[in-house]
């Protein structure tokens, strides 16, 4: 019973690093990525869709283009676009919607740095919380002083390895975002 409630907690720690670094992709860097897109959502026939699934979308050099299916959603995504606040200036063209990356700005990029900082603790608390939960139902099982120990030290072994994973990715983007 111990060993399940450890490797249930695991996989919903690896769970929230994995989101938290999804979380990261969404920050727009210089390059060009769809995943910045991945949360905006389009306006589709009165129900929000994820623009994704309207369209697809190809990357030249420091360009975003989208492509959508239905030429109808050009300006309905251009619009969610406009709207999503991510500091970019879709050019549609009829056909296309295209997405310039220009440079960032020193102050943006410290911006980016803090909303990713946030980010971070954020995922930090849903492992923390993650923990608290699961010290609670070892505490629940019945097993022995020695077991429930044991198993809180294996708990804790995980939750110090996943908030470390946490910190790297954080390193890795800090740095991502403020190279020039």
């Amino acid at each position: 019973m111990l060993d399940e409630l450890l490797e249930d907690a695991e996989n919903r720690m690896g769970a929230a690093v994995e989101f938290t670094q999804g979380e990261f992709a969404t920050l727009r860097t210089d390059r060009a990525s769809g995943a910045v897109l991945s949360r905006v959502t389009v306006e589709y026939y009165g129900v929000q869709v994820a623009l994704l699934e309207l369209a697809r979308t190809t990357i030249h050099e420091n360009m975003l283009m989208i492509i959508p299916h239905d030429s109808n959603d050009l300006v309905s995504i251009e619009r969610a676009i406009r709207l999503s606040g991510l500091d970019l200036n879709p050019a549609n063209d009829g056909k296309v919607i295209r997405l310039v990356f220009p440079p960032l700005t020193e102050e943006r990029r410290h911006q980016l740095v803090k909303m990713a900082r946030k980010m971070a603790e954020e995922g930090r608390v849903s492992i923390r919380n993650i923990r608290r939960s699961t010290r609670d139902d070892l505490n629940e099982v019945g097993e022995s002083e020695d077991d429930i120990w044991r198993a809180e030290k294996q708990l804790q072994d995980h939750t110090d390895h996943h908030i470390g994973l946490i910190q790297q990715i954080l390193s890795n983007k800090e740095r991502e975002l403020l190279k020039i």
